[in-house]
């Protein structure tokens, strides 16, 4: 009996629990209920409050009085955890904050910028493309932009530093890809000068430091050009000397080093003065050719194919002709080499032909005009008729002068090519730089620090000239072409003879060019010579300069590095003083577009990309009277798929919601106060409250306090939040980030006031 109460007992007891535990697993349950929460540094002080809010959560000095002015967040170390990059601008340095997985930070690292640069803004993205993400600083103060390679560990290497132009002032930068080409380019808003500066990306080849070569009893180093003289399938490299009437032979070694081989003497009183290089016989070794113009003649040296040459064998090129530089080619369809000398003194070209056994014989000799003075000469076949002609860069009446050529060694009267008043081009070259199969001319214009490009029609003639600076008084004298970021499109090497100089202009391929970094070829070098070649089989191309006035040359040898060409200035009205700048492709069109907040005219603009680098003249937003915009932001609000902007205004306490058309144009649609004094700057946005909305995040100076304002479905705002930072903290930078790891957006923030950066973490309940 007694058994059978328990057994009943117990059967009951199961069946409740079944019961319960079915309810309990099948029942409808509330939400959880997730808020902003206090969180001290001290784990028994969790603070917990009835109203979702932000208040501080912790604060890490950066220094003493650094004034912390802008700071931005990403993952340094690749440990999953975010990181914080902060610019003090009173202390010339940048702190790099590690992350832990609790949201906290490790003592801050310490980098220089420099001596009173004042970094004042500070953004991350991976410049060079292997994966780490890079710091980047505007200094204002110093006027630069500065790039902090990141080696993936948490170590950088030394920064690069790029001019913004003097008194600029540079206030603002944003990085995207503006021209298409799968490198990231910059923006920046210069606050002083009124301007927006771009500096467009390239995937090109930086040189080490030159190494100089020198030959004792040498002097006037004239000229110099390179070929495989002993068929090793290493470059080597021959040079002309003036003065001492030599020819000097330099071995290469696989590692870009060279040797000298050999002196040759090229007659007494000869003063070489150029040289090219070509098989003149046929027997598969390579010969040079010496203009002399003091003998009226050329030398030719035949080689052996192991890097010495036979005795020279000398033809003249005319009575008084007076040479000054070859070009070499098959003028009359014989295959085989002829010879063109260009006659400086005497305004003429003079047409040797080659038997193919290494002689040449006078055939014509054209003048190019009195007193044109031709400097340089190249040959190839411009109106695609199958037969060479011949262009050549007149000096004095700064011409192109054009020789189309009938196949058997003779040529047209000259089509004369102005390409600028007192150019004075000294040397040209005959390439396809836009890739439309005909031959364009690049000319070297001495006294216009320029390099002049004709785009060839296809038809012998050319197109009016586009001229492309190689920097002020930098005076170019010659050039040569190659391929030197590996990007299959041809560029052109210069070297200046008046700033002793060498420089890139890297090629669009559109035959639209952008000048590179400028590197030294020694005080008073003056170089007057340049060729390229790859001389330590690394698949770059290097370069040699010839240095006359210090009877040298110099090597630079290539190693790759992603780097930018210089800035390209786009002015803004006078008194704009441009605060803040995003990129965006407002009007649809595959395009970057830039927009800025004009802080001194009270407006924004935007500026649409035309491709390439290029954009439109701005179009203007006002923003109110003395309404001062300092910062923006630009994404899609109401979700129809076309980019919105928001701006603060920093004197009338406000921000602006500027909603966009599909065709690229804006309209003022809501203004929202920020209170009473509040004075915002930064305005960045982020889902806060994870329902797929954007909110806006504001740092108010003024009030020293956080502003949230949370978005709703039609693109309005509301349910508007304020978390105090402290009295005279003045917030004036906000990052949003996942701290510790919970899958909600933190918050870090520069506050300049008290030199602190201070962190908002969300928890939940």
């Amino acid at each position: 009996m007694i058994k059978g109460i328990i057994g009943f007992g117990v059967f009951v007891s199961i069946s409740m629990i079944i019961g319960i535990l079915v309810v309990c697993f099948t029942s409808p349950k509330p939400n959880n209920i997730c808020q902003w929460k206090f969180q001290s540094i001290m784990k028994s002080s969790v603070i917990s409050s009835s109203q979702p809010q932000f208040t501080k959560q912790f604060s890490y000095n950066t220094g003493s009085a650094p004034h912390s002015y802008s700071l931005a967040a990403g993952d340094f170390n690749n440990d999953n955890q975010s990181d914080v990059v902060v610019a003090n601008s009173d202390t010339d340095n940048i702190n790099i904050l590690f992350g832990l997985n609790n949201g906290l930070f490790m003592s801050p690292l310490t980098y220089s910028i420099g001596s009173d640069s004042s970094p004042q803004y500070v953004i991350t993205g991976d410049v060079d493309k292997d994966n780490h993400l890079d710091i980047i600083t505007l200094n204002s103060k110093e006027n630069t932009m500065s790039i902090i390679m990141n080696y993936g560990n948490g170590s950088f290497g030394q920064q690069m530093k790029y001019s913004t132009g003097s008194n600029s002032f540079p206030s603002s930068i944003v990085m995207g890809d503006l021209n298409n080409d799968n490198r990231n380019d910059f923006v920046i808003t210069n606050k002083q000068d009124d301007s927006i500066g771009i500096f467009v990306a390239f995937d090109y080849t930086s040189f080490q430091n030159e190494i100089t070569y020198s030959i004792n009893n040498t002097q006037g180093a004239q000229a110099v050009t390179v070929s495989d003289f002993n068929n090793d399938k290493y470059l080597d490299i021959a040079v002309v000397y003036t003065q001492s009437c030599q020819l000097g032979i330099f071995l290469g070694h696989s590692d870009g080093n060279f040797s000298l081989l050999t002196v040759y003497s090229t007659g007494s009183k000869s003063y070489p003065f150029n040289l090219v290089v070509d098989d003149f016989n046929k027997d598969n070794h390579v010969d040079i050719a010496i203009a002399y113009p003091l003998y009226n003649s050329i030398g030719i040296f035949l080689g052996f194919g192991n890097g010495s040459f036979a005795d020279q064998v000398v033809f003249s090129t005319g009575t008084d002709t007076d040479p000054y530089s070859l070009a070499v080619g098959d003028l009359n369809n014989d295959n085989r080499t002829d010879i063109v000398s260009i006659n400086r003194y005497v305004c003429s070209i003079s047409i040797l032909i080659g038997n193919g056994m290494g002689n040449f014989t006078l055939m014509e000799i054209y003048s190019t005009g009195n007193s044109t003075q031709p400097y340089e000469a190249a040959i190839g076949d411009l109106n695609n008729d199958g037969n060479m002609d011949i262009v050549v860069c007149s000096y004095i009446t700064s011409t192109v002068n054009v020789f189309l050529g009938y196949g058997n060694g003779s040529f047209q009267a000259q089509v004369l090519y102005f390409v600028g008043y007192q150019s004075w081009p000294a040397s040209i070259i005959l390439a396809d730089f836009n890739n439309d199969s005909h031959l364009d001319v690049a000319v070297v214009n001495y006294n216009g620090n320029n390099v002049g490009i004709l785009l060839g029609l296809g038809d012998g003639t050319f197109d009016n000239v586009s001229m492309y600076s190689t920097g002020d008084g930098t005076g170019p004298i010659s050039q040569t072409i190659g391929d030197f970021n590996n990007d299959k499109i041809l560029d052109i090497a210069v070297v200046n003879y008046d700033t002793s100089t060498t420089v890139i202009l890297f090629g669009f391929g559109d035959g639209t060019f952008l000048l590179g970094t400028s590197y030294s070829t020694g005080q008073g070098s003056s170089p007057y010579s340049i060729a390229s070649g790859d001389f330590n089989q690394d698949g770059q191309l290097d370069v040699v300069v010839l240095n006359p006035d210090t009877s040298n040359f110099g090597i630079f040898l290539a190693y790759g590095r992603e780097t930018f060409a210089s800035m390209i200035k786009y002015q803004i009205t006078d008194g704009s003083q441009p605060h803040s700048v995003v990129l965006s492709d407002s009007n649809h069109d595959g395009w970057l577009d830039i927009i800025v907040a004009n802080y001194g005219s009270d407006n924004i603009g935007i500026l649409f990309g035309l491709g390439n680098a290029i954009f439109s003249s701005m179009i203007t937003y006002s923003t109110g009277i003395n309404s001062a915009p300092y910062s923006l932001a630009i994404t899609d609000f109401n979700h129809d798929n076309h980019s919105d902007i928001v701006v603060t205004n920093s004197e009338t306490n406000n921000f602006a919601i500027f909603h966009s058309y599909s065709n690229g144009t804006f309209a003022l649609t809501a203004l929202y106060s920020t209170d009473t004094r509040s004075r915002p700057y930064t305005v960045t946005v982020g889902d806060l409250n994870n329902d797929n909305y954007l909110d806006i995040i504001i740092a108010n100076s003024g009030t020293s306090n956080i502003f949230v304002l949370y978005g709703y479905a039609n693109g309005a705002f509301g349910n508007e939040t304020s978390y105090s930072l402290g009295y005279q903290s003045l917030p004036y930078s906000i990052a949003l980030t996942d701290l510790n790891q919970d899958g909600r957006m933190d918050m870090v923030i520069a506050s300049y006031g008290t030199n602190s950066v201070d962190t908002l973490v969300k928890m939940c309940i």
